[in-house]
């Protein structure tokens, strides 16, 4: 089922459909309304007429500021760049991280506490994109980043995890990634972060898709969050009619 679900495109090589998953009541999350991609920037005119097929009704761009400058997307979309850390922090303190990591373990934890920081910092974020996706006009939605790997890769695990499918399941869907999103495909990136000081091995644990670190960040969603309904109807902002309607409009029995 994992091939069935990535949609082929000539320059966006992670756009999955997250349709067709089983969720603990015995139902499953329903095709083609939810879809989570890499840069949509990377579209060819021909992938643009396919996705216009598609009859997306809202895209979401969880990139910073400056990456949607430089690579703007081709389609109009709402854009909601998720923070991974405190916005008064120091950026030279992650940047210091960086450069003093080694190998490709300290690359995958530098990975897992960007997860974290996501979580600290952007409950609101995602409240305000699931309560948006739960209104009549906010389906079928893509929510996409650079790589649809990270800041993609957390809000397609709430969301999962929201419609109740299984741990492992939403770390599956997670792992993914990382066959169709390699380092191979960010070499641009390499370049940057190399030139920055940081080590070759150290990208390499940081641009893939750890299983781990994942299940590290949804074990913190668990314990200091207390789980995804308390995470979202708390900081995040939503209601519990809208939780309601969004597992309405996106899972079947």
């Amino acid at each position: 089922m994992s091939e069935s679900r990535r949609l082929r495109f000539e320059g966006v090589t992670n756009f999955r459909d997250l349709g067709g998953y089983l969720t603990a009541d015995g139902g499953s999350t329903r095709w083609g309304l939810v879809f989570r991609s890499d840069g949509l920037h990377q579209m060819t005119a021909p992938d643009l007429m396919a996705f216009g097929e598609l009859g997306v009704s809202v895209v979401y761009d969880l990139r910073g500021d400056s990456e949607r400058t430089q690579e703007p997307d081709p389609v109009e979309s709402v854009h909601i760049a998720l923070l991974s850390r405190h916005p008064t922090a120091a950026a030279t303190s992650v940047r210091e991280a960086q450069i003093a990591a080694e190998t490709a373990a300290d690359g995958e934890r530098l990975l897992r506490d960007q997860y974290l920081g996501v979580l600290a910092n952007s409950a609101a974020l995602f409240g305000q994109i699931f309560t948006a996706m739960s209104r009549p006009e906010g389906l079928p939605a893509v929510i996409h980043c650079a790589g649809g790997k990270d800041r993609t890769g957390m809000a397609a695990a709430l969301l999962l995890s929201l419609l109740a499918v299984d741990r492992d399941t939403v770390l599956d869907d997670y792992e993914l990634s990382g066959t169709w999103r390699t380092v191979e495909h960010e070499q641009a990136l390499v370049e940057v972060l190399m030139a920055a000081g940081i080590d070759y091995d150290v990208i390499v644990g940081f641009l893939g898709s750890p299983r781990w670190a994942m299940a590290d960040a949804l074990t913190a969603l668990d314990l200091q969050h207390g789980g995804i309904e308390t995470y979202l109807l708390g900081a995040g902002g939503m209601i519990n009619s809208d939780l309601a309607k969004l597992r309405i409009a996106l899972t079947t029995n």
